[in-house]
Formats: structure tokens, sequence, C-alpha cells
């Protein structure tokens, strides 16, 4: 499947730095609902439901989250990306309490369930790569991340 439509520089963000998870999901979902995403019920939303399913995930070398929320939230599909400058806690996937120190954070806004499976999937499957772990930790703008997940999600990087 071909991702890459989802990965946009406006939703790429090197850098972030938050005290917690709410201050992380607030500034998203304002970015995402400004330019028409997200309803205004996505942030508590998101929010809701990491507490009930957690999505901080220990890969290959890096720890990352994977937070989303049912499509009744989401006016047009996106991935919101977020290298963050330093770590923040997530719960780890699968459990009530393993706090685990999140680097980077794709959030995902899905509009048709049928594709959330494929896209977790690839997403997961590309963070067991270390060539993969390695270039996206050398990349040093939001336009060259962006760039570089475009091609990593896209028909080409099948």
């Amino acid at each position: 499947m071909d991702f890459d439509d989802l990965f946009q520089e406006d939703f790429t963000l090197m850098d972030g730095d938050f005290e917690n998870q709410v201050e992380f999901f607030t500034e998203v979902a304002t970015i995402l609902e400004r330019k028409g995403y997200v309803k205004p019920s996505f942030c508590e939303a998101i929010i809701e439901r990491e507490k009930v399913f957690p999505t901080g995930l220990e890969m290959s070398g890096i720890v990352i989250a994977i937070p989303h929320t049912d499509t009744v939230h989401v006016r047009r599909p996106f991935v919101f990306v977020n290298q963050l400058r330093r770590p923040l806690e997530f719960i780890q996937m699968g459990t009530t309490d393993k706090v685990i120190e999140v680097e980077i954070v794709f959030v995902l806004g899905i509009c048709d369930p049928a594709s959330q499976v494929p896209l977790l999937a690839t997403i997961m499957e590309r963070f067991t790569q270390e060539k993969f772990i390695k270039e996206l930790r050398n990349k040093q703008s939001k336009e060259e991340l962006a760039a570089f997940l475009k091609i990593q999600f896209g028909r080409m990087s099948e």
C-alpha cells in the first residue's frame, strides 16, 4: 500500500519539548484542527484512548509511540510525526503500568478503518530495520524528515 500522501511537512516536527502527554496531544490537535484535519473532539478522544490503550513501543534500538483514535474524530487522513527533543513518557503497549521514554511519536489520523492495520504494520516493520532508524535519526530538518518518510512509506519502498 502507498501511504506517502499521509506524510506532510506541516505535520512533521523536530525538537518537540513537552512536559506531558496532555500538552503534547493538545499542541498536535490544535495544529490539526486549524488545518481542518480533525474535529474539535479529537484532542480529548486521543488523550482518553491513550489512557485505555497505550501505544508506546520499544523497537530495535528506538522507542516510539503510535497514538490514534476512532475515525469519527478525523476529517482527513494524516500521520503527524514529532521527533522529540527530550523523551516523553508513554505506557508500553500491552501493559497498564510499564513507563517507557518515547523518542518519536507517529500520531495516526485514519478515516478508513480498513487502512489502519496495514499502516500500523508498515510503520512497525520499518522500525525493525536498523538502516531506517539510523537514517531517521540523521535527519536535521523537518523538510528532510518529511521527504524521507514520504519515500519510506510510498510505493517506491515496497
